[in-house]
C-alpha cells in the first residue's frame, strides 16, 4: 500500500470539526450523541440538505441521514459517531481533547472514525454543491462499535421512506485503500444452568462449570476445522475463525457451581455460511445439555445470539465507485478481517466499499491518532469524487 506524502496537511475546517467531534464523549451504549448531530445537522442544513433522524429506543442516541439534490441514486458517505471507552487504558493526554504533535492528531475516535467526519463536513462546507452532477448524502450512525446497532434502524427506515443511494462509501481507517470485502461476524453468549452441591459430594450435583468446558473444548475444535474448510489468501488470517473470548463460572473453591457462562466469537469468510459453521456447537450443547438432564431434569443450555454483521463480499456492482475512487486518488487496497456496517449496507442492496483515513491499528488503543496527511488524503478523495 503506498505511503502519503507526510508534508501533505489538511484543511483547517478539518482540523476544526475534528476538534469538535472528539470533545463529545460518545461512548457506545451509554452516552448520547444528539448534541454533537445537532451540531452537523446545523452545518449540513446551512448549505441545503435535507436531514432526517432515527432514534436508539430509549431516545438518547440516534442516527442523522442527510440529502442533497435528491433522495435516490449519488454517493452516501456513512459513519460512526460512537466511539469504545478510555477506561483501563494509559492514556498520556487528554482522551477527549485533540492535541497535536507534528504529523499526529491524538484524540479519542481520531481515527475510528471522526477523522473521516471531520473530512465529510469540512468537505461538503467547501464545495460548489450546485456543480453537483449527482445527488450526496451523509449517514452519521450510532452504536457501530457494539454490533451495528444504529445503522440497521436507519436502512430499515431508508427502505421505508423510497431512500436509495446508488453507492456507499463507508470511512473506517484504511490508510485511503479501498477495500472491497471483509469477514462478516456473530458474536454468541452461552449460559449453562446446572444443580449445586457441596464439593465433597461431586457427581451428586451438575457441574455447569465443567459442562461449560466441554462445550469450549469443543469449539476449539470446530475452529481447527474451520481452518482446514475453506481458504482466501486475500485475508490476513486466511479462514473462518471462532474463538472464545470470556469465560465465568462458580462461587467459591467448595461449591459444584450452578451455573456458568462464556461468550465466543465467529468471524466468517464472506463464502462461508456461518449458520453452517455453528451447526456442530448447536449439536453439541444439544448432546450435552440432555446428559444433563438425566440427572436434573430443569438444567439447560442456552445459546444466545449477541449480534450479527454480515460479510462485505467483493461484486460488479461495485466497480465503478471503485474506479472513481482510484482515479480521485485512493490508493489500491485488499481485505480486511474486521467488520463495518458496509456488510449491512450491501445486504439492503446498496453496493458499498470502505475507505477512509487513518490506520486500523490506531484504532481502539491508548493515544489514539490519525496523521494529518491522512485527512489531506480523505479530503482531496471525497471532493474529486463528489465533483466527477
Amino acid at each position: 500500500m503506498p505511503m502519503l506524502d507526510a508534508s501533505t496537511d489538511c484543511s483547517a475546517a478539518a482540523l476544526s470539526w475534528l476538534a469538535t467531534l472528539i470533545a463529545f464523549p460518545t461512548i457506545s451504549g451509554s452516552s448520547s450523541n444528539l448534541d454533537l448531530l445537532r451540531l452537523a445537522e446545523q452545518a449540513l442544513r446551512a448549505r441545503g440538505f435535507a436531514v432526517r433522524y432515527t432514534y436508539s429506543p430509549d431516545g438518547k442516541r440516534a442516527n442523522l441521514y442527510a440529502s442533497h439534490g435528491g433522495a435516490t441514486g449519488g454517493i452516501l458517505l456513512s459513519g460512526h459517531t460512537d466511539v469504545v471507552p478510555v477506561a483501563g487504558q494509559d492514556w498520556s493526554r487528554p482522551s477527549f481533547t485533540l492535541t497535536e504533535d507534528g504529523e499526529r492528531l491524538y484524540g479519542r475516535g481520531a481515527c475510528d472514525m471522526k477523522g473521516f467526519l471531520a473530512c465529510v463536513l469540512a468537505v461538503l462546507q467547501r464545495i460548489d454543491l450546485a456543480a453537483l452532477r449527482q445527488p450526496v448524502h451523509v449517514a452519521f450512525t450510532y452504536d457501530e462499535e457494539i454490533g451495528c446497532v444504529g445503522v440497521r434502524g436507519l436502512i430499515k427506515d431508508l427502505a421505508e421512506a423510497g431512500i436509495r443511494p446508488a453507492a456507499c462509501i463507508v470511512g473506517e481507517p484504511t490508510r485511503m485503500a479501498v477495500i472491497r470485502a471483509h469477514k462478516g461476524r456473530q458474536a454468541w453468549r452461552c449460559c449453562v444452568q446446572g444443580r449445586a452441591a457441596h464439593s465433597s459430594l461431586s457427581g451428586t450435583g451438575v457441574n455447569a462449570a465443567e459442562t461449560a468446558c466441554e462445550l469450549v473444548a469443543d469449539i476449539a475444535r470446530q475452529a481447527r476445522q474451520l481452518q482446514r474448510d475453506e481458504v482466501d489468501e486475500n485475508f490476513l488470517v486466511p479462514y473462518s475463525t471462532m474463538a472464545v473470548c470470556r469465560v465465568h463460572g462458580g462461587t467459591a473453591t467448595n461449591v459444584i457451581p450452578e451455573a456458568a457462562e462464556f461468550d465466543f466469537d465467529l468471524r466468517f469468510l464472506p463464502s462461508t455460511d456461518p449458520e453452517r459453521a455453528l451447526a456442530p456447537v448447536h449439536e453439541r450443547a444439544a448432546a450435552l445439555q440432555a446428559g444433563m438432564r438425566d440427572r436434573e431434569p430443569e438444567a439447560r443450555i442456552t445459546l444466545e445470539r449477541r449480534t450479527a454483521v454480515p460479510a462485505l463480499t467483493a461484486r460488479p456492482d461495485e466497480d465503478r465507485l471503485v474506479q472513481a475512487l482510484f482515479a480521485a486518488g485512493a490508493a489500491g487496497g485488499s481485505h480486511v478481517a474486521f467488520t463495518t456496517e458496509g456488510g449491512l449496507y450491501q445486504a439492503a442492496g446498496i453496493p458499498t466499499v470502505i475507505c477512509g483515513p487513518g490506520d486500523i491499528a490506531q484504532a481502539h488503543t491508548a493515544d489514539e491518532f490519525v496523521l494529518r496527511s491522512q485527512l489531506a488524503a480523505c479530503e482531496s478523495v471525497l471532493e474529486r469524487v463528489l465533483l466527477a
